[in-house]
């Protein structure tokens, strides 16, 4: 009657004997994993970027830029490979991204870095695509918010371990007569191990991250405009904040390495408290006070970056928006209350490609008006009225969310019905 019954002698090592609990363990530890190396990455590639290639604000740009692409088309990526279980696109993408930023130390010229970097976006982004929805699937639509606030922390403990074995390469192997470009490649190749790791254990999670049934592969329906619009919107102020608030750091106010890591460690044990506390506060007041309430804050960040030009006032605005950033998992949350069955990870994977439509163009926008103006404020100026947009359009989400559960992530579905590859709204 059963698949237990049914099955006896099944192997005590079949992965589809796992239990829900074994996942979340196995899950959780490729979160960290991943939080940890691409800590060890994107903690030092900035100083990596100015003090071995030289590069300007406009060269930031560009690269940014091009590295997004994927992005943009993260949808079609992940429609392609609607063939595969989410664990599986996951994992693939993490190898892919693996092997790029382990050998990111040995570009030696620009052009090298921008191929590399391009490439293991194409795996960051399928990682990115399907992330959520695991997480929402283990979740099993209860108390989606807190999962994946939880998972923030996750992040955020992983970002601390790996902020700190950065530190403390940036402090002693300098000290041991191993030069910076060798200090880079080390921490470049600790980082792509991480990632490769979280790899291979994440091709071992079970069915139980894997939505039920089939799934479309690209969405676009009325009903997810406003997931849409809010994702996009999203993508500005995370293009805007996260590329140029820590290089004008960097170039303008020549704050070294061991500086912006301190800075980093500083911000991610902010997170790691923080969190959870917002997961579970959308979870209680549904998503439309929360996000109201992120959108303001983010006018008084951009509006400070606009203004002020003391370091120490910078500091506090960058890390008071990395804890807002936290807010962000509201725009999931709100999609999974309307989302429809089986059809979460392409929506979500479409709200990566509109997102990636303010981060193509936004960093070689700012940063072409940060040199053409020799102003790095103006795009900070920008910021502000994008704030404001998202803060008209947060109030467009429904009230009555609090207490409503969430849309099933296992959906009683009929092994006849099929979900079309293409959907255009109703």
């Amino acid at each position: 009657m059963s698949s237990r019954t049914a099955a006896p002698s099944r192997a005590p090592h079949d992965v589809n004997a796992a239990t829900p609990r074994r996942d979340w363990r196995i899950f959780t530890l490729v979160t960290f994993l991943f939080g940890f190396g691409f800590t060890v990455y994107s903690g030092v590639f900035q100083n990596f970027l100015r003090d071995e290639l030289h590069a300007q604000a406009f060269d930031l740009g560009r690269i940014e830029s091009l590295r997004e692409i994927p992005g943009l088309l993260a949808a079609i990526m992940a429609g392609t490979l609607v063939a595969l279980a989410e664990t599986r696109v996951a994992g693939l993408g993490l190898l892919i991204t693996a092997v790029g930023i382990a050998v990111t130390g040995w570009m030696g010229h620009y052009a090298g870095l921008i191929a590399v970097t391009v490439f293991w976006s194409v795996g960051f982004h399928l990682w990115a695509s399907v992330s959520s929805s695991i997480t929402l699937a283990l979740a099993k639509g209860q108390e989606g918010g807190r999962h994946l606030g939880r998972m923030s922390a996750v992040g955020a403990t992983a970002t601390l371990g790996g902020l700190g074995l950065a530190i403390i390469l940036a402090n002693f192997l300098p000290k041991m007569g191993i030069e910076q470009r060798l200090l880079y490649k080390i921490n470049f190749l600790i980082a792509g191990s991480a990632i490769f790791a979280a790899a291979l254990l994440c091709f071992s999670v079970s069915a139980h991250g894997d939505t039920a049934g089939s799934r479309a592969r690209i969405i676009l329906r009325k009903e997810y405009g406003l997931f849409y619009l809010l994702t996009f919107l999203e993508g500005c102020r995370r293009q805007i904040f996260s590329i140029f608030a820590s290089f004008a750091l960097i170039l303008v106010y020549h704050v070294p390495l061991r500086s912006m890591l301190a800075l980093q460690f500083v911000n991610a044990i902010m997170i790691w408290f923080t969190a959870p506390a917002i997961g579970k506060l959308i979870d209680r007041r549904g998503e439309r006070a929360p996000l109201t309430f992120y959108s303001i804050g983010l006018i008084v960040v951009f509006l400070g970056y606009a203004t002020f030009q003391t370091v120490g006032a910078l500091y506090t605005l960058f890390l008071l928006d990395n804890v807002l950033f936290s807010f962000g998992v509201g725009f999931t949350t709100y999609l999974h209350r309307i989302v429809r069955p089986n059809e979460l990870t392409p929506c979500l994977s479409m709200g990566v490609t509109m997102n990636h439509i303010a981060a193509v163009t936004v960093p070689i926008g700012g940063a072409w008006l940060w040199e053409h103006y020799h102003d790095y404020q103006l795009p900070f100026k920008i910021g502000v009225a994008i704030a404001c947009v998202s803060l008209i359009a947060t109030r467009w989400l429904p009230r009555d969310a609090v207490g409503k559960p969430m849309t099933t992530i296992v959906p009683e579905t009929s092994p006849q019905e099929e979900v079309p590859a293409y959907v255009t709204a109703d």
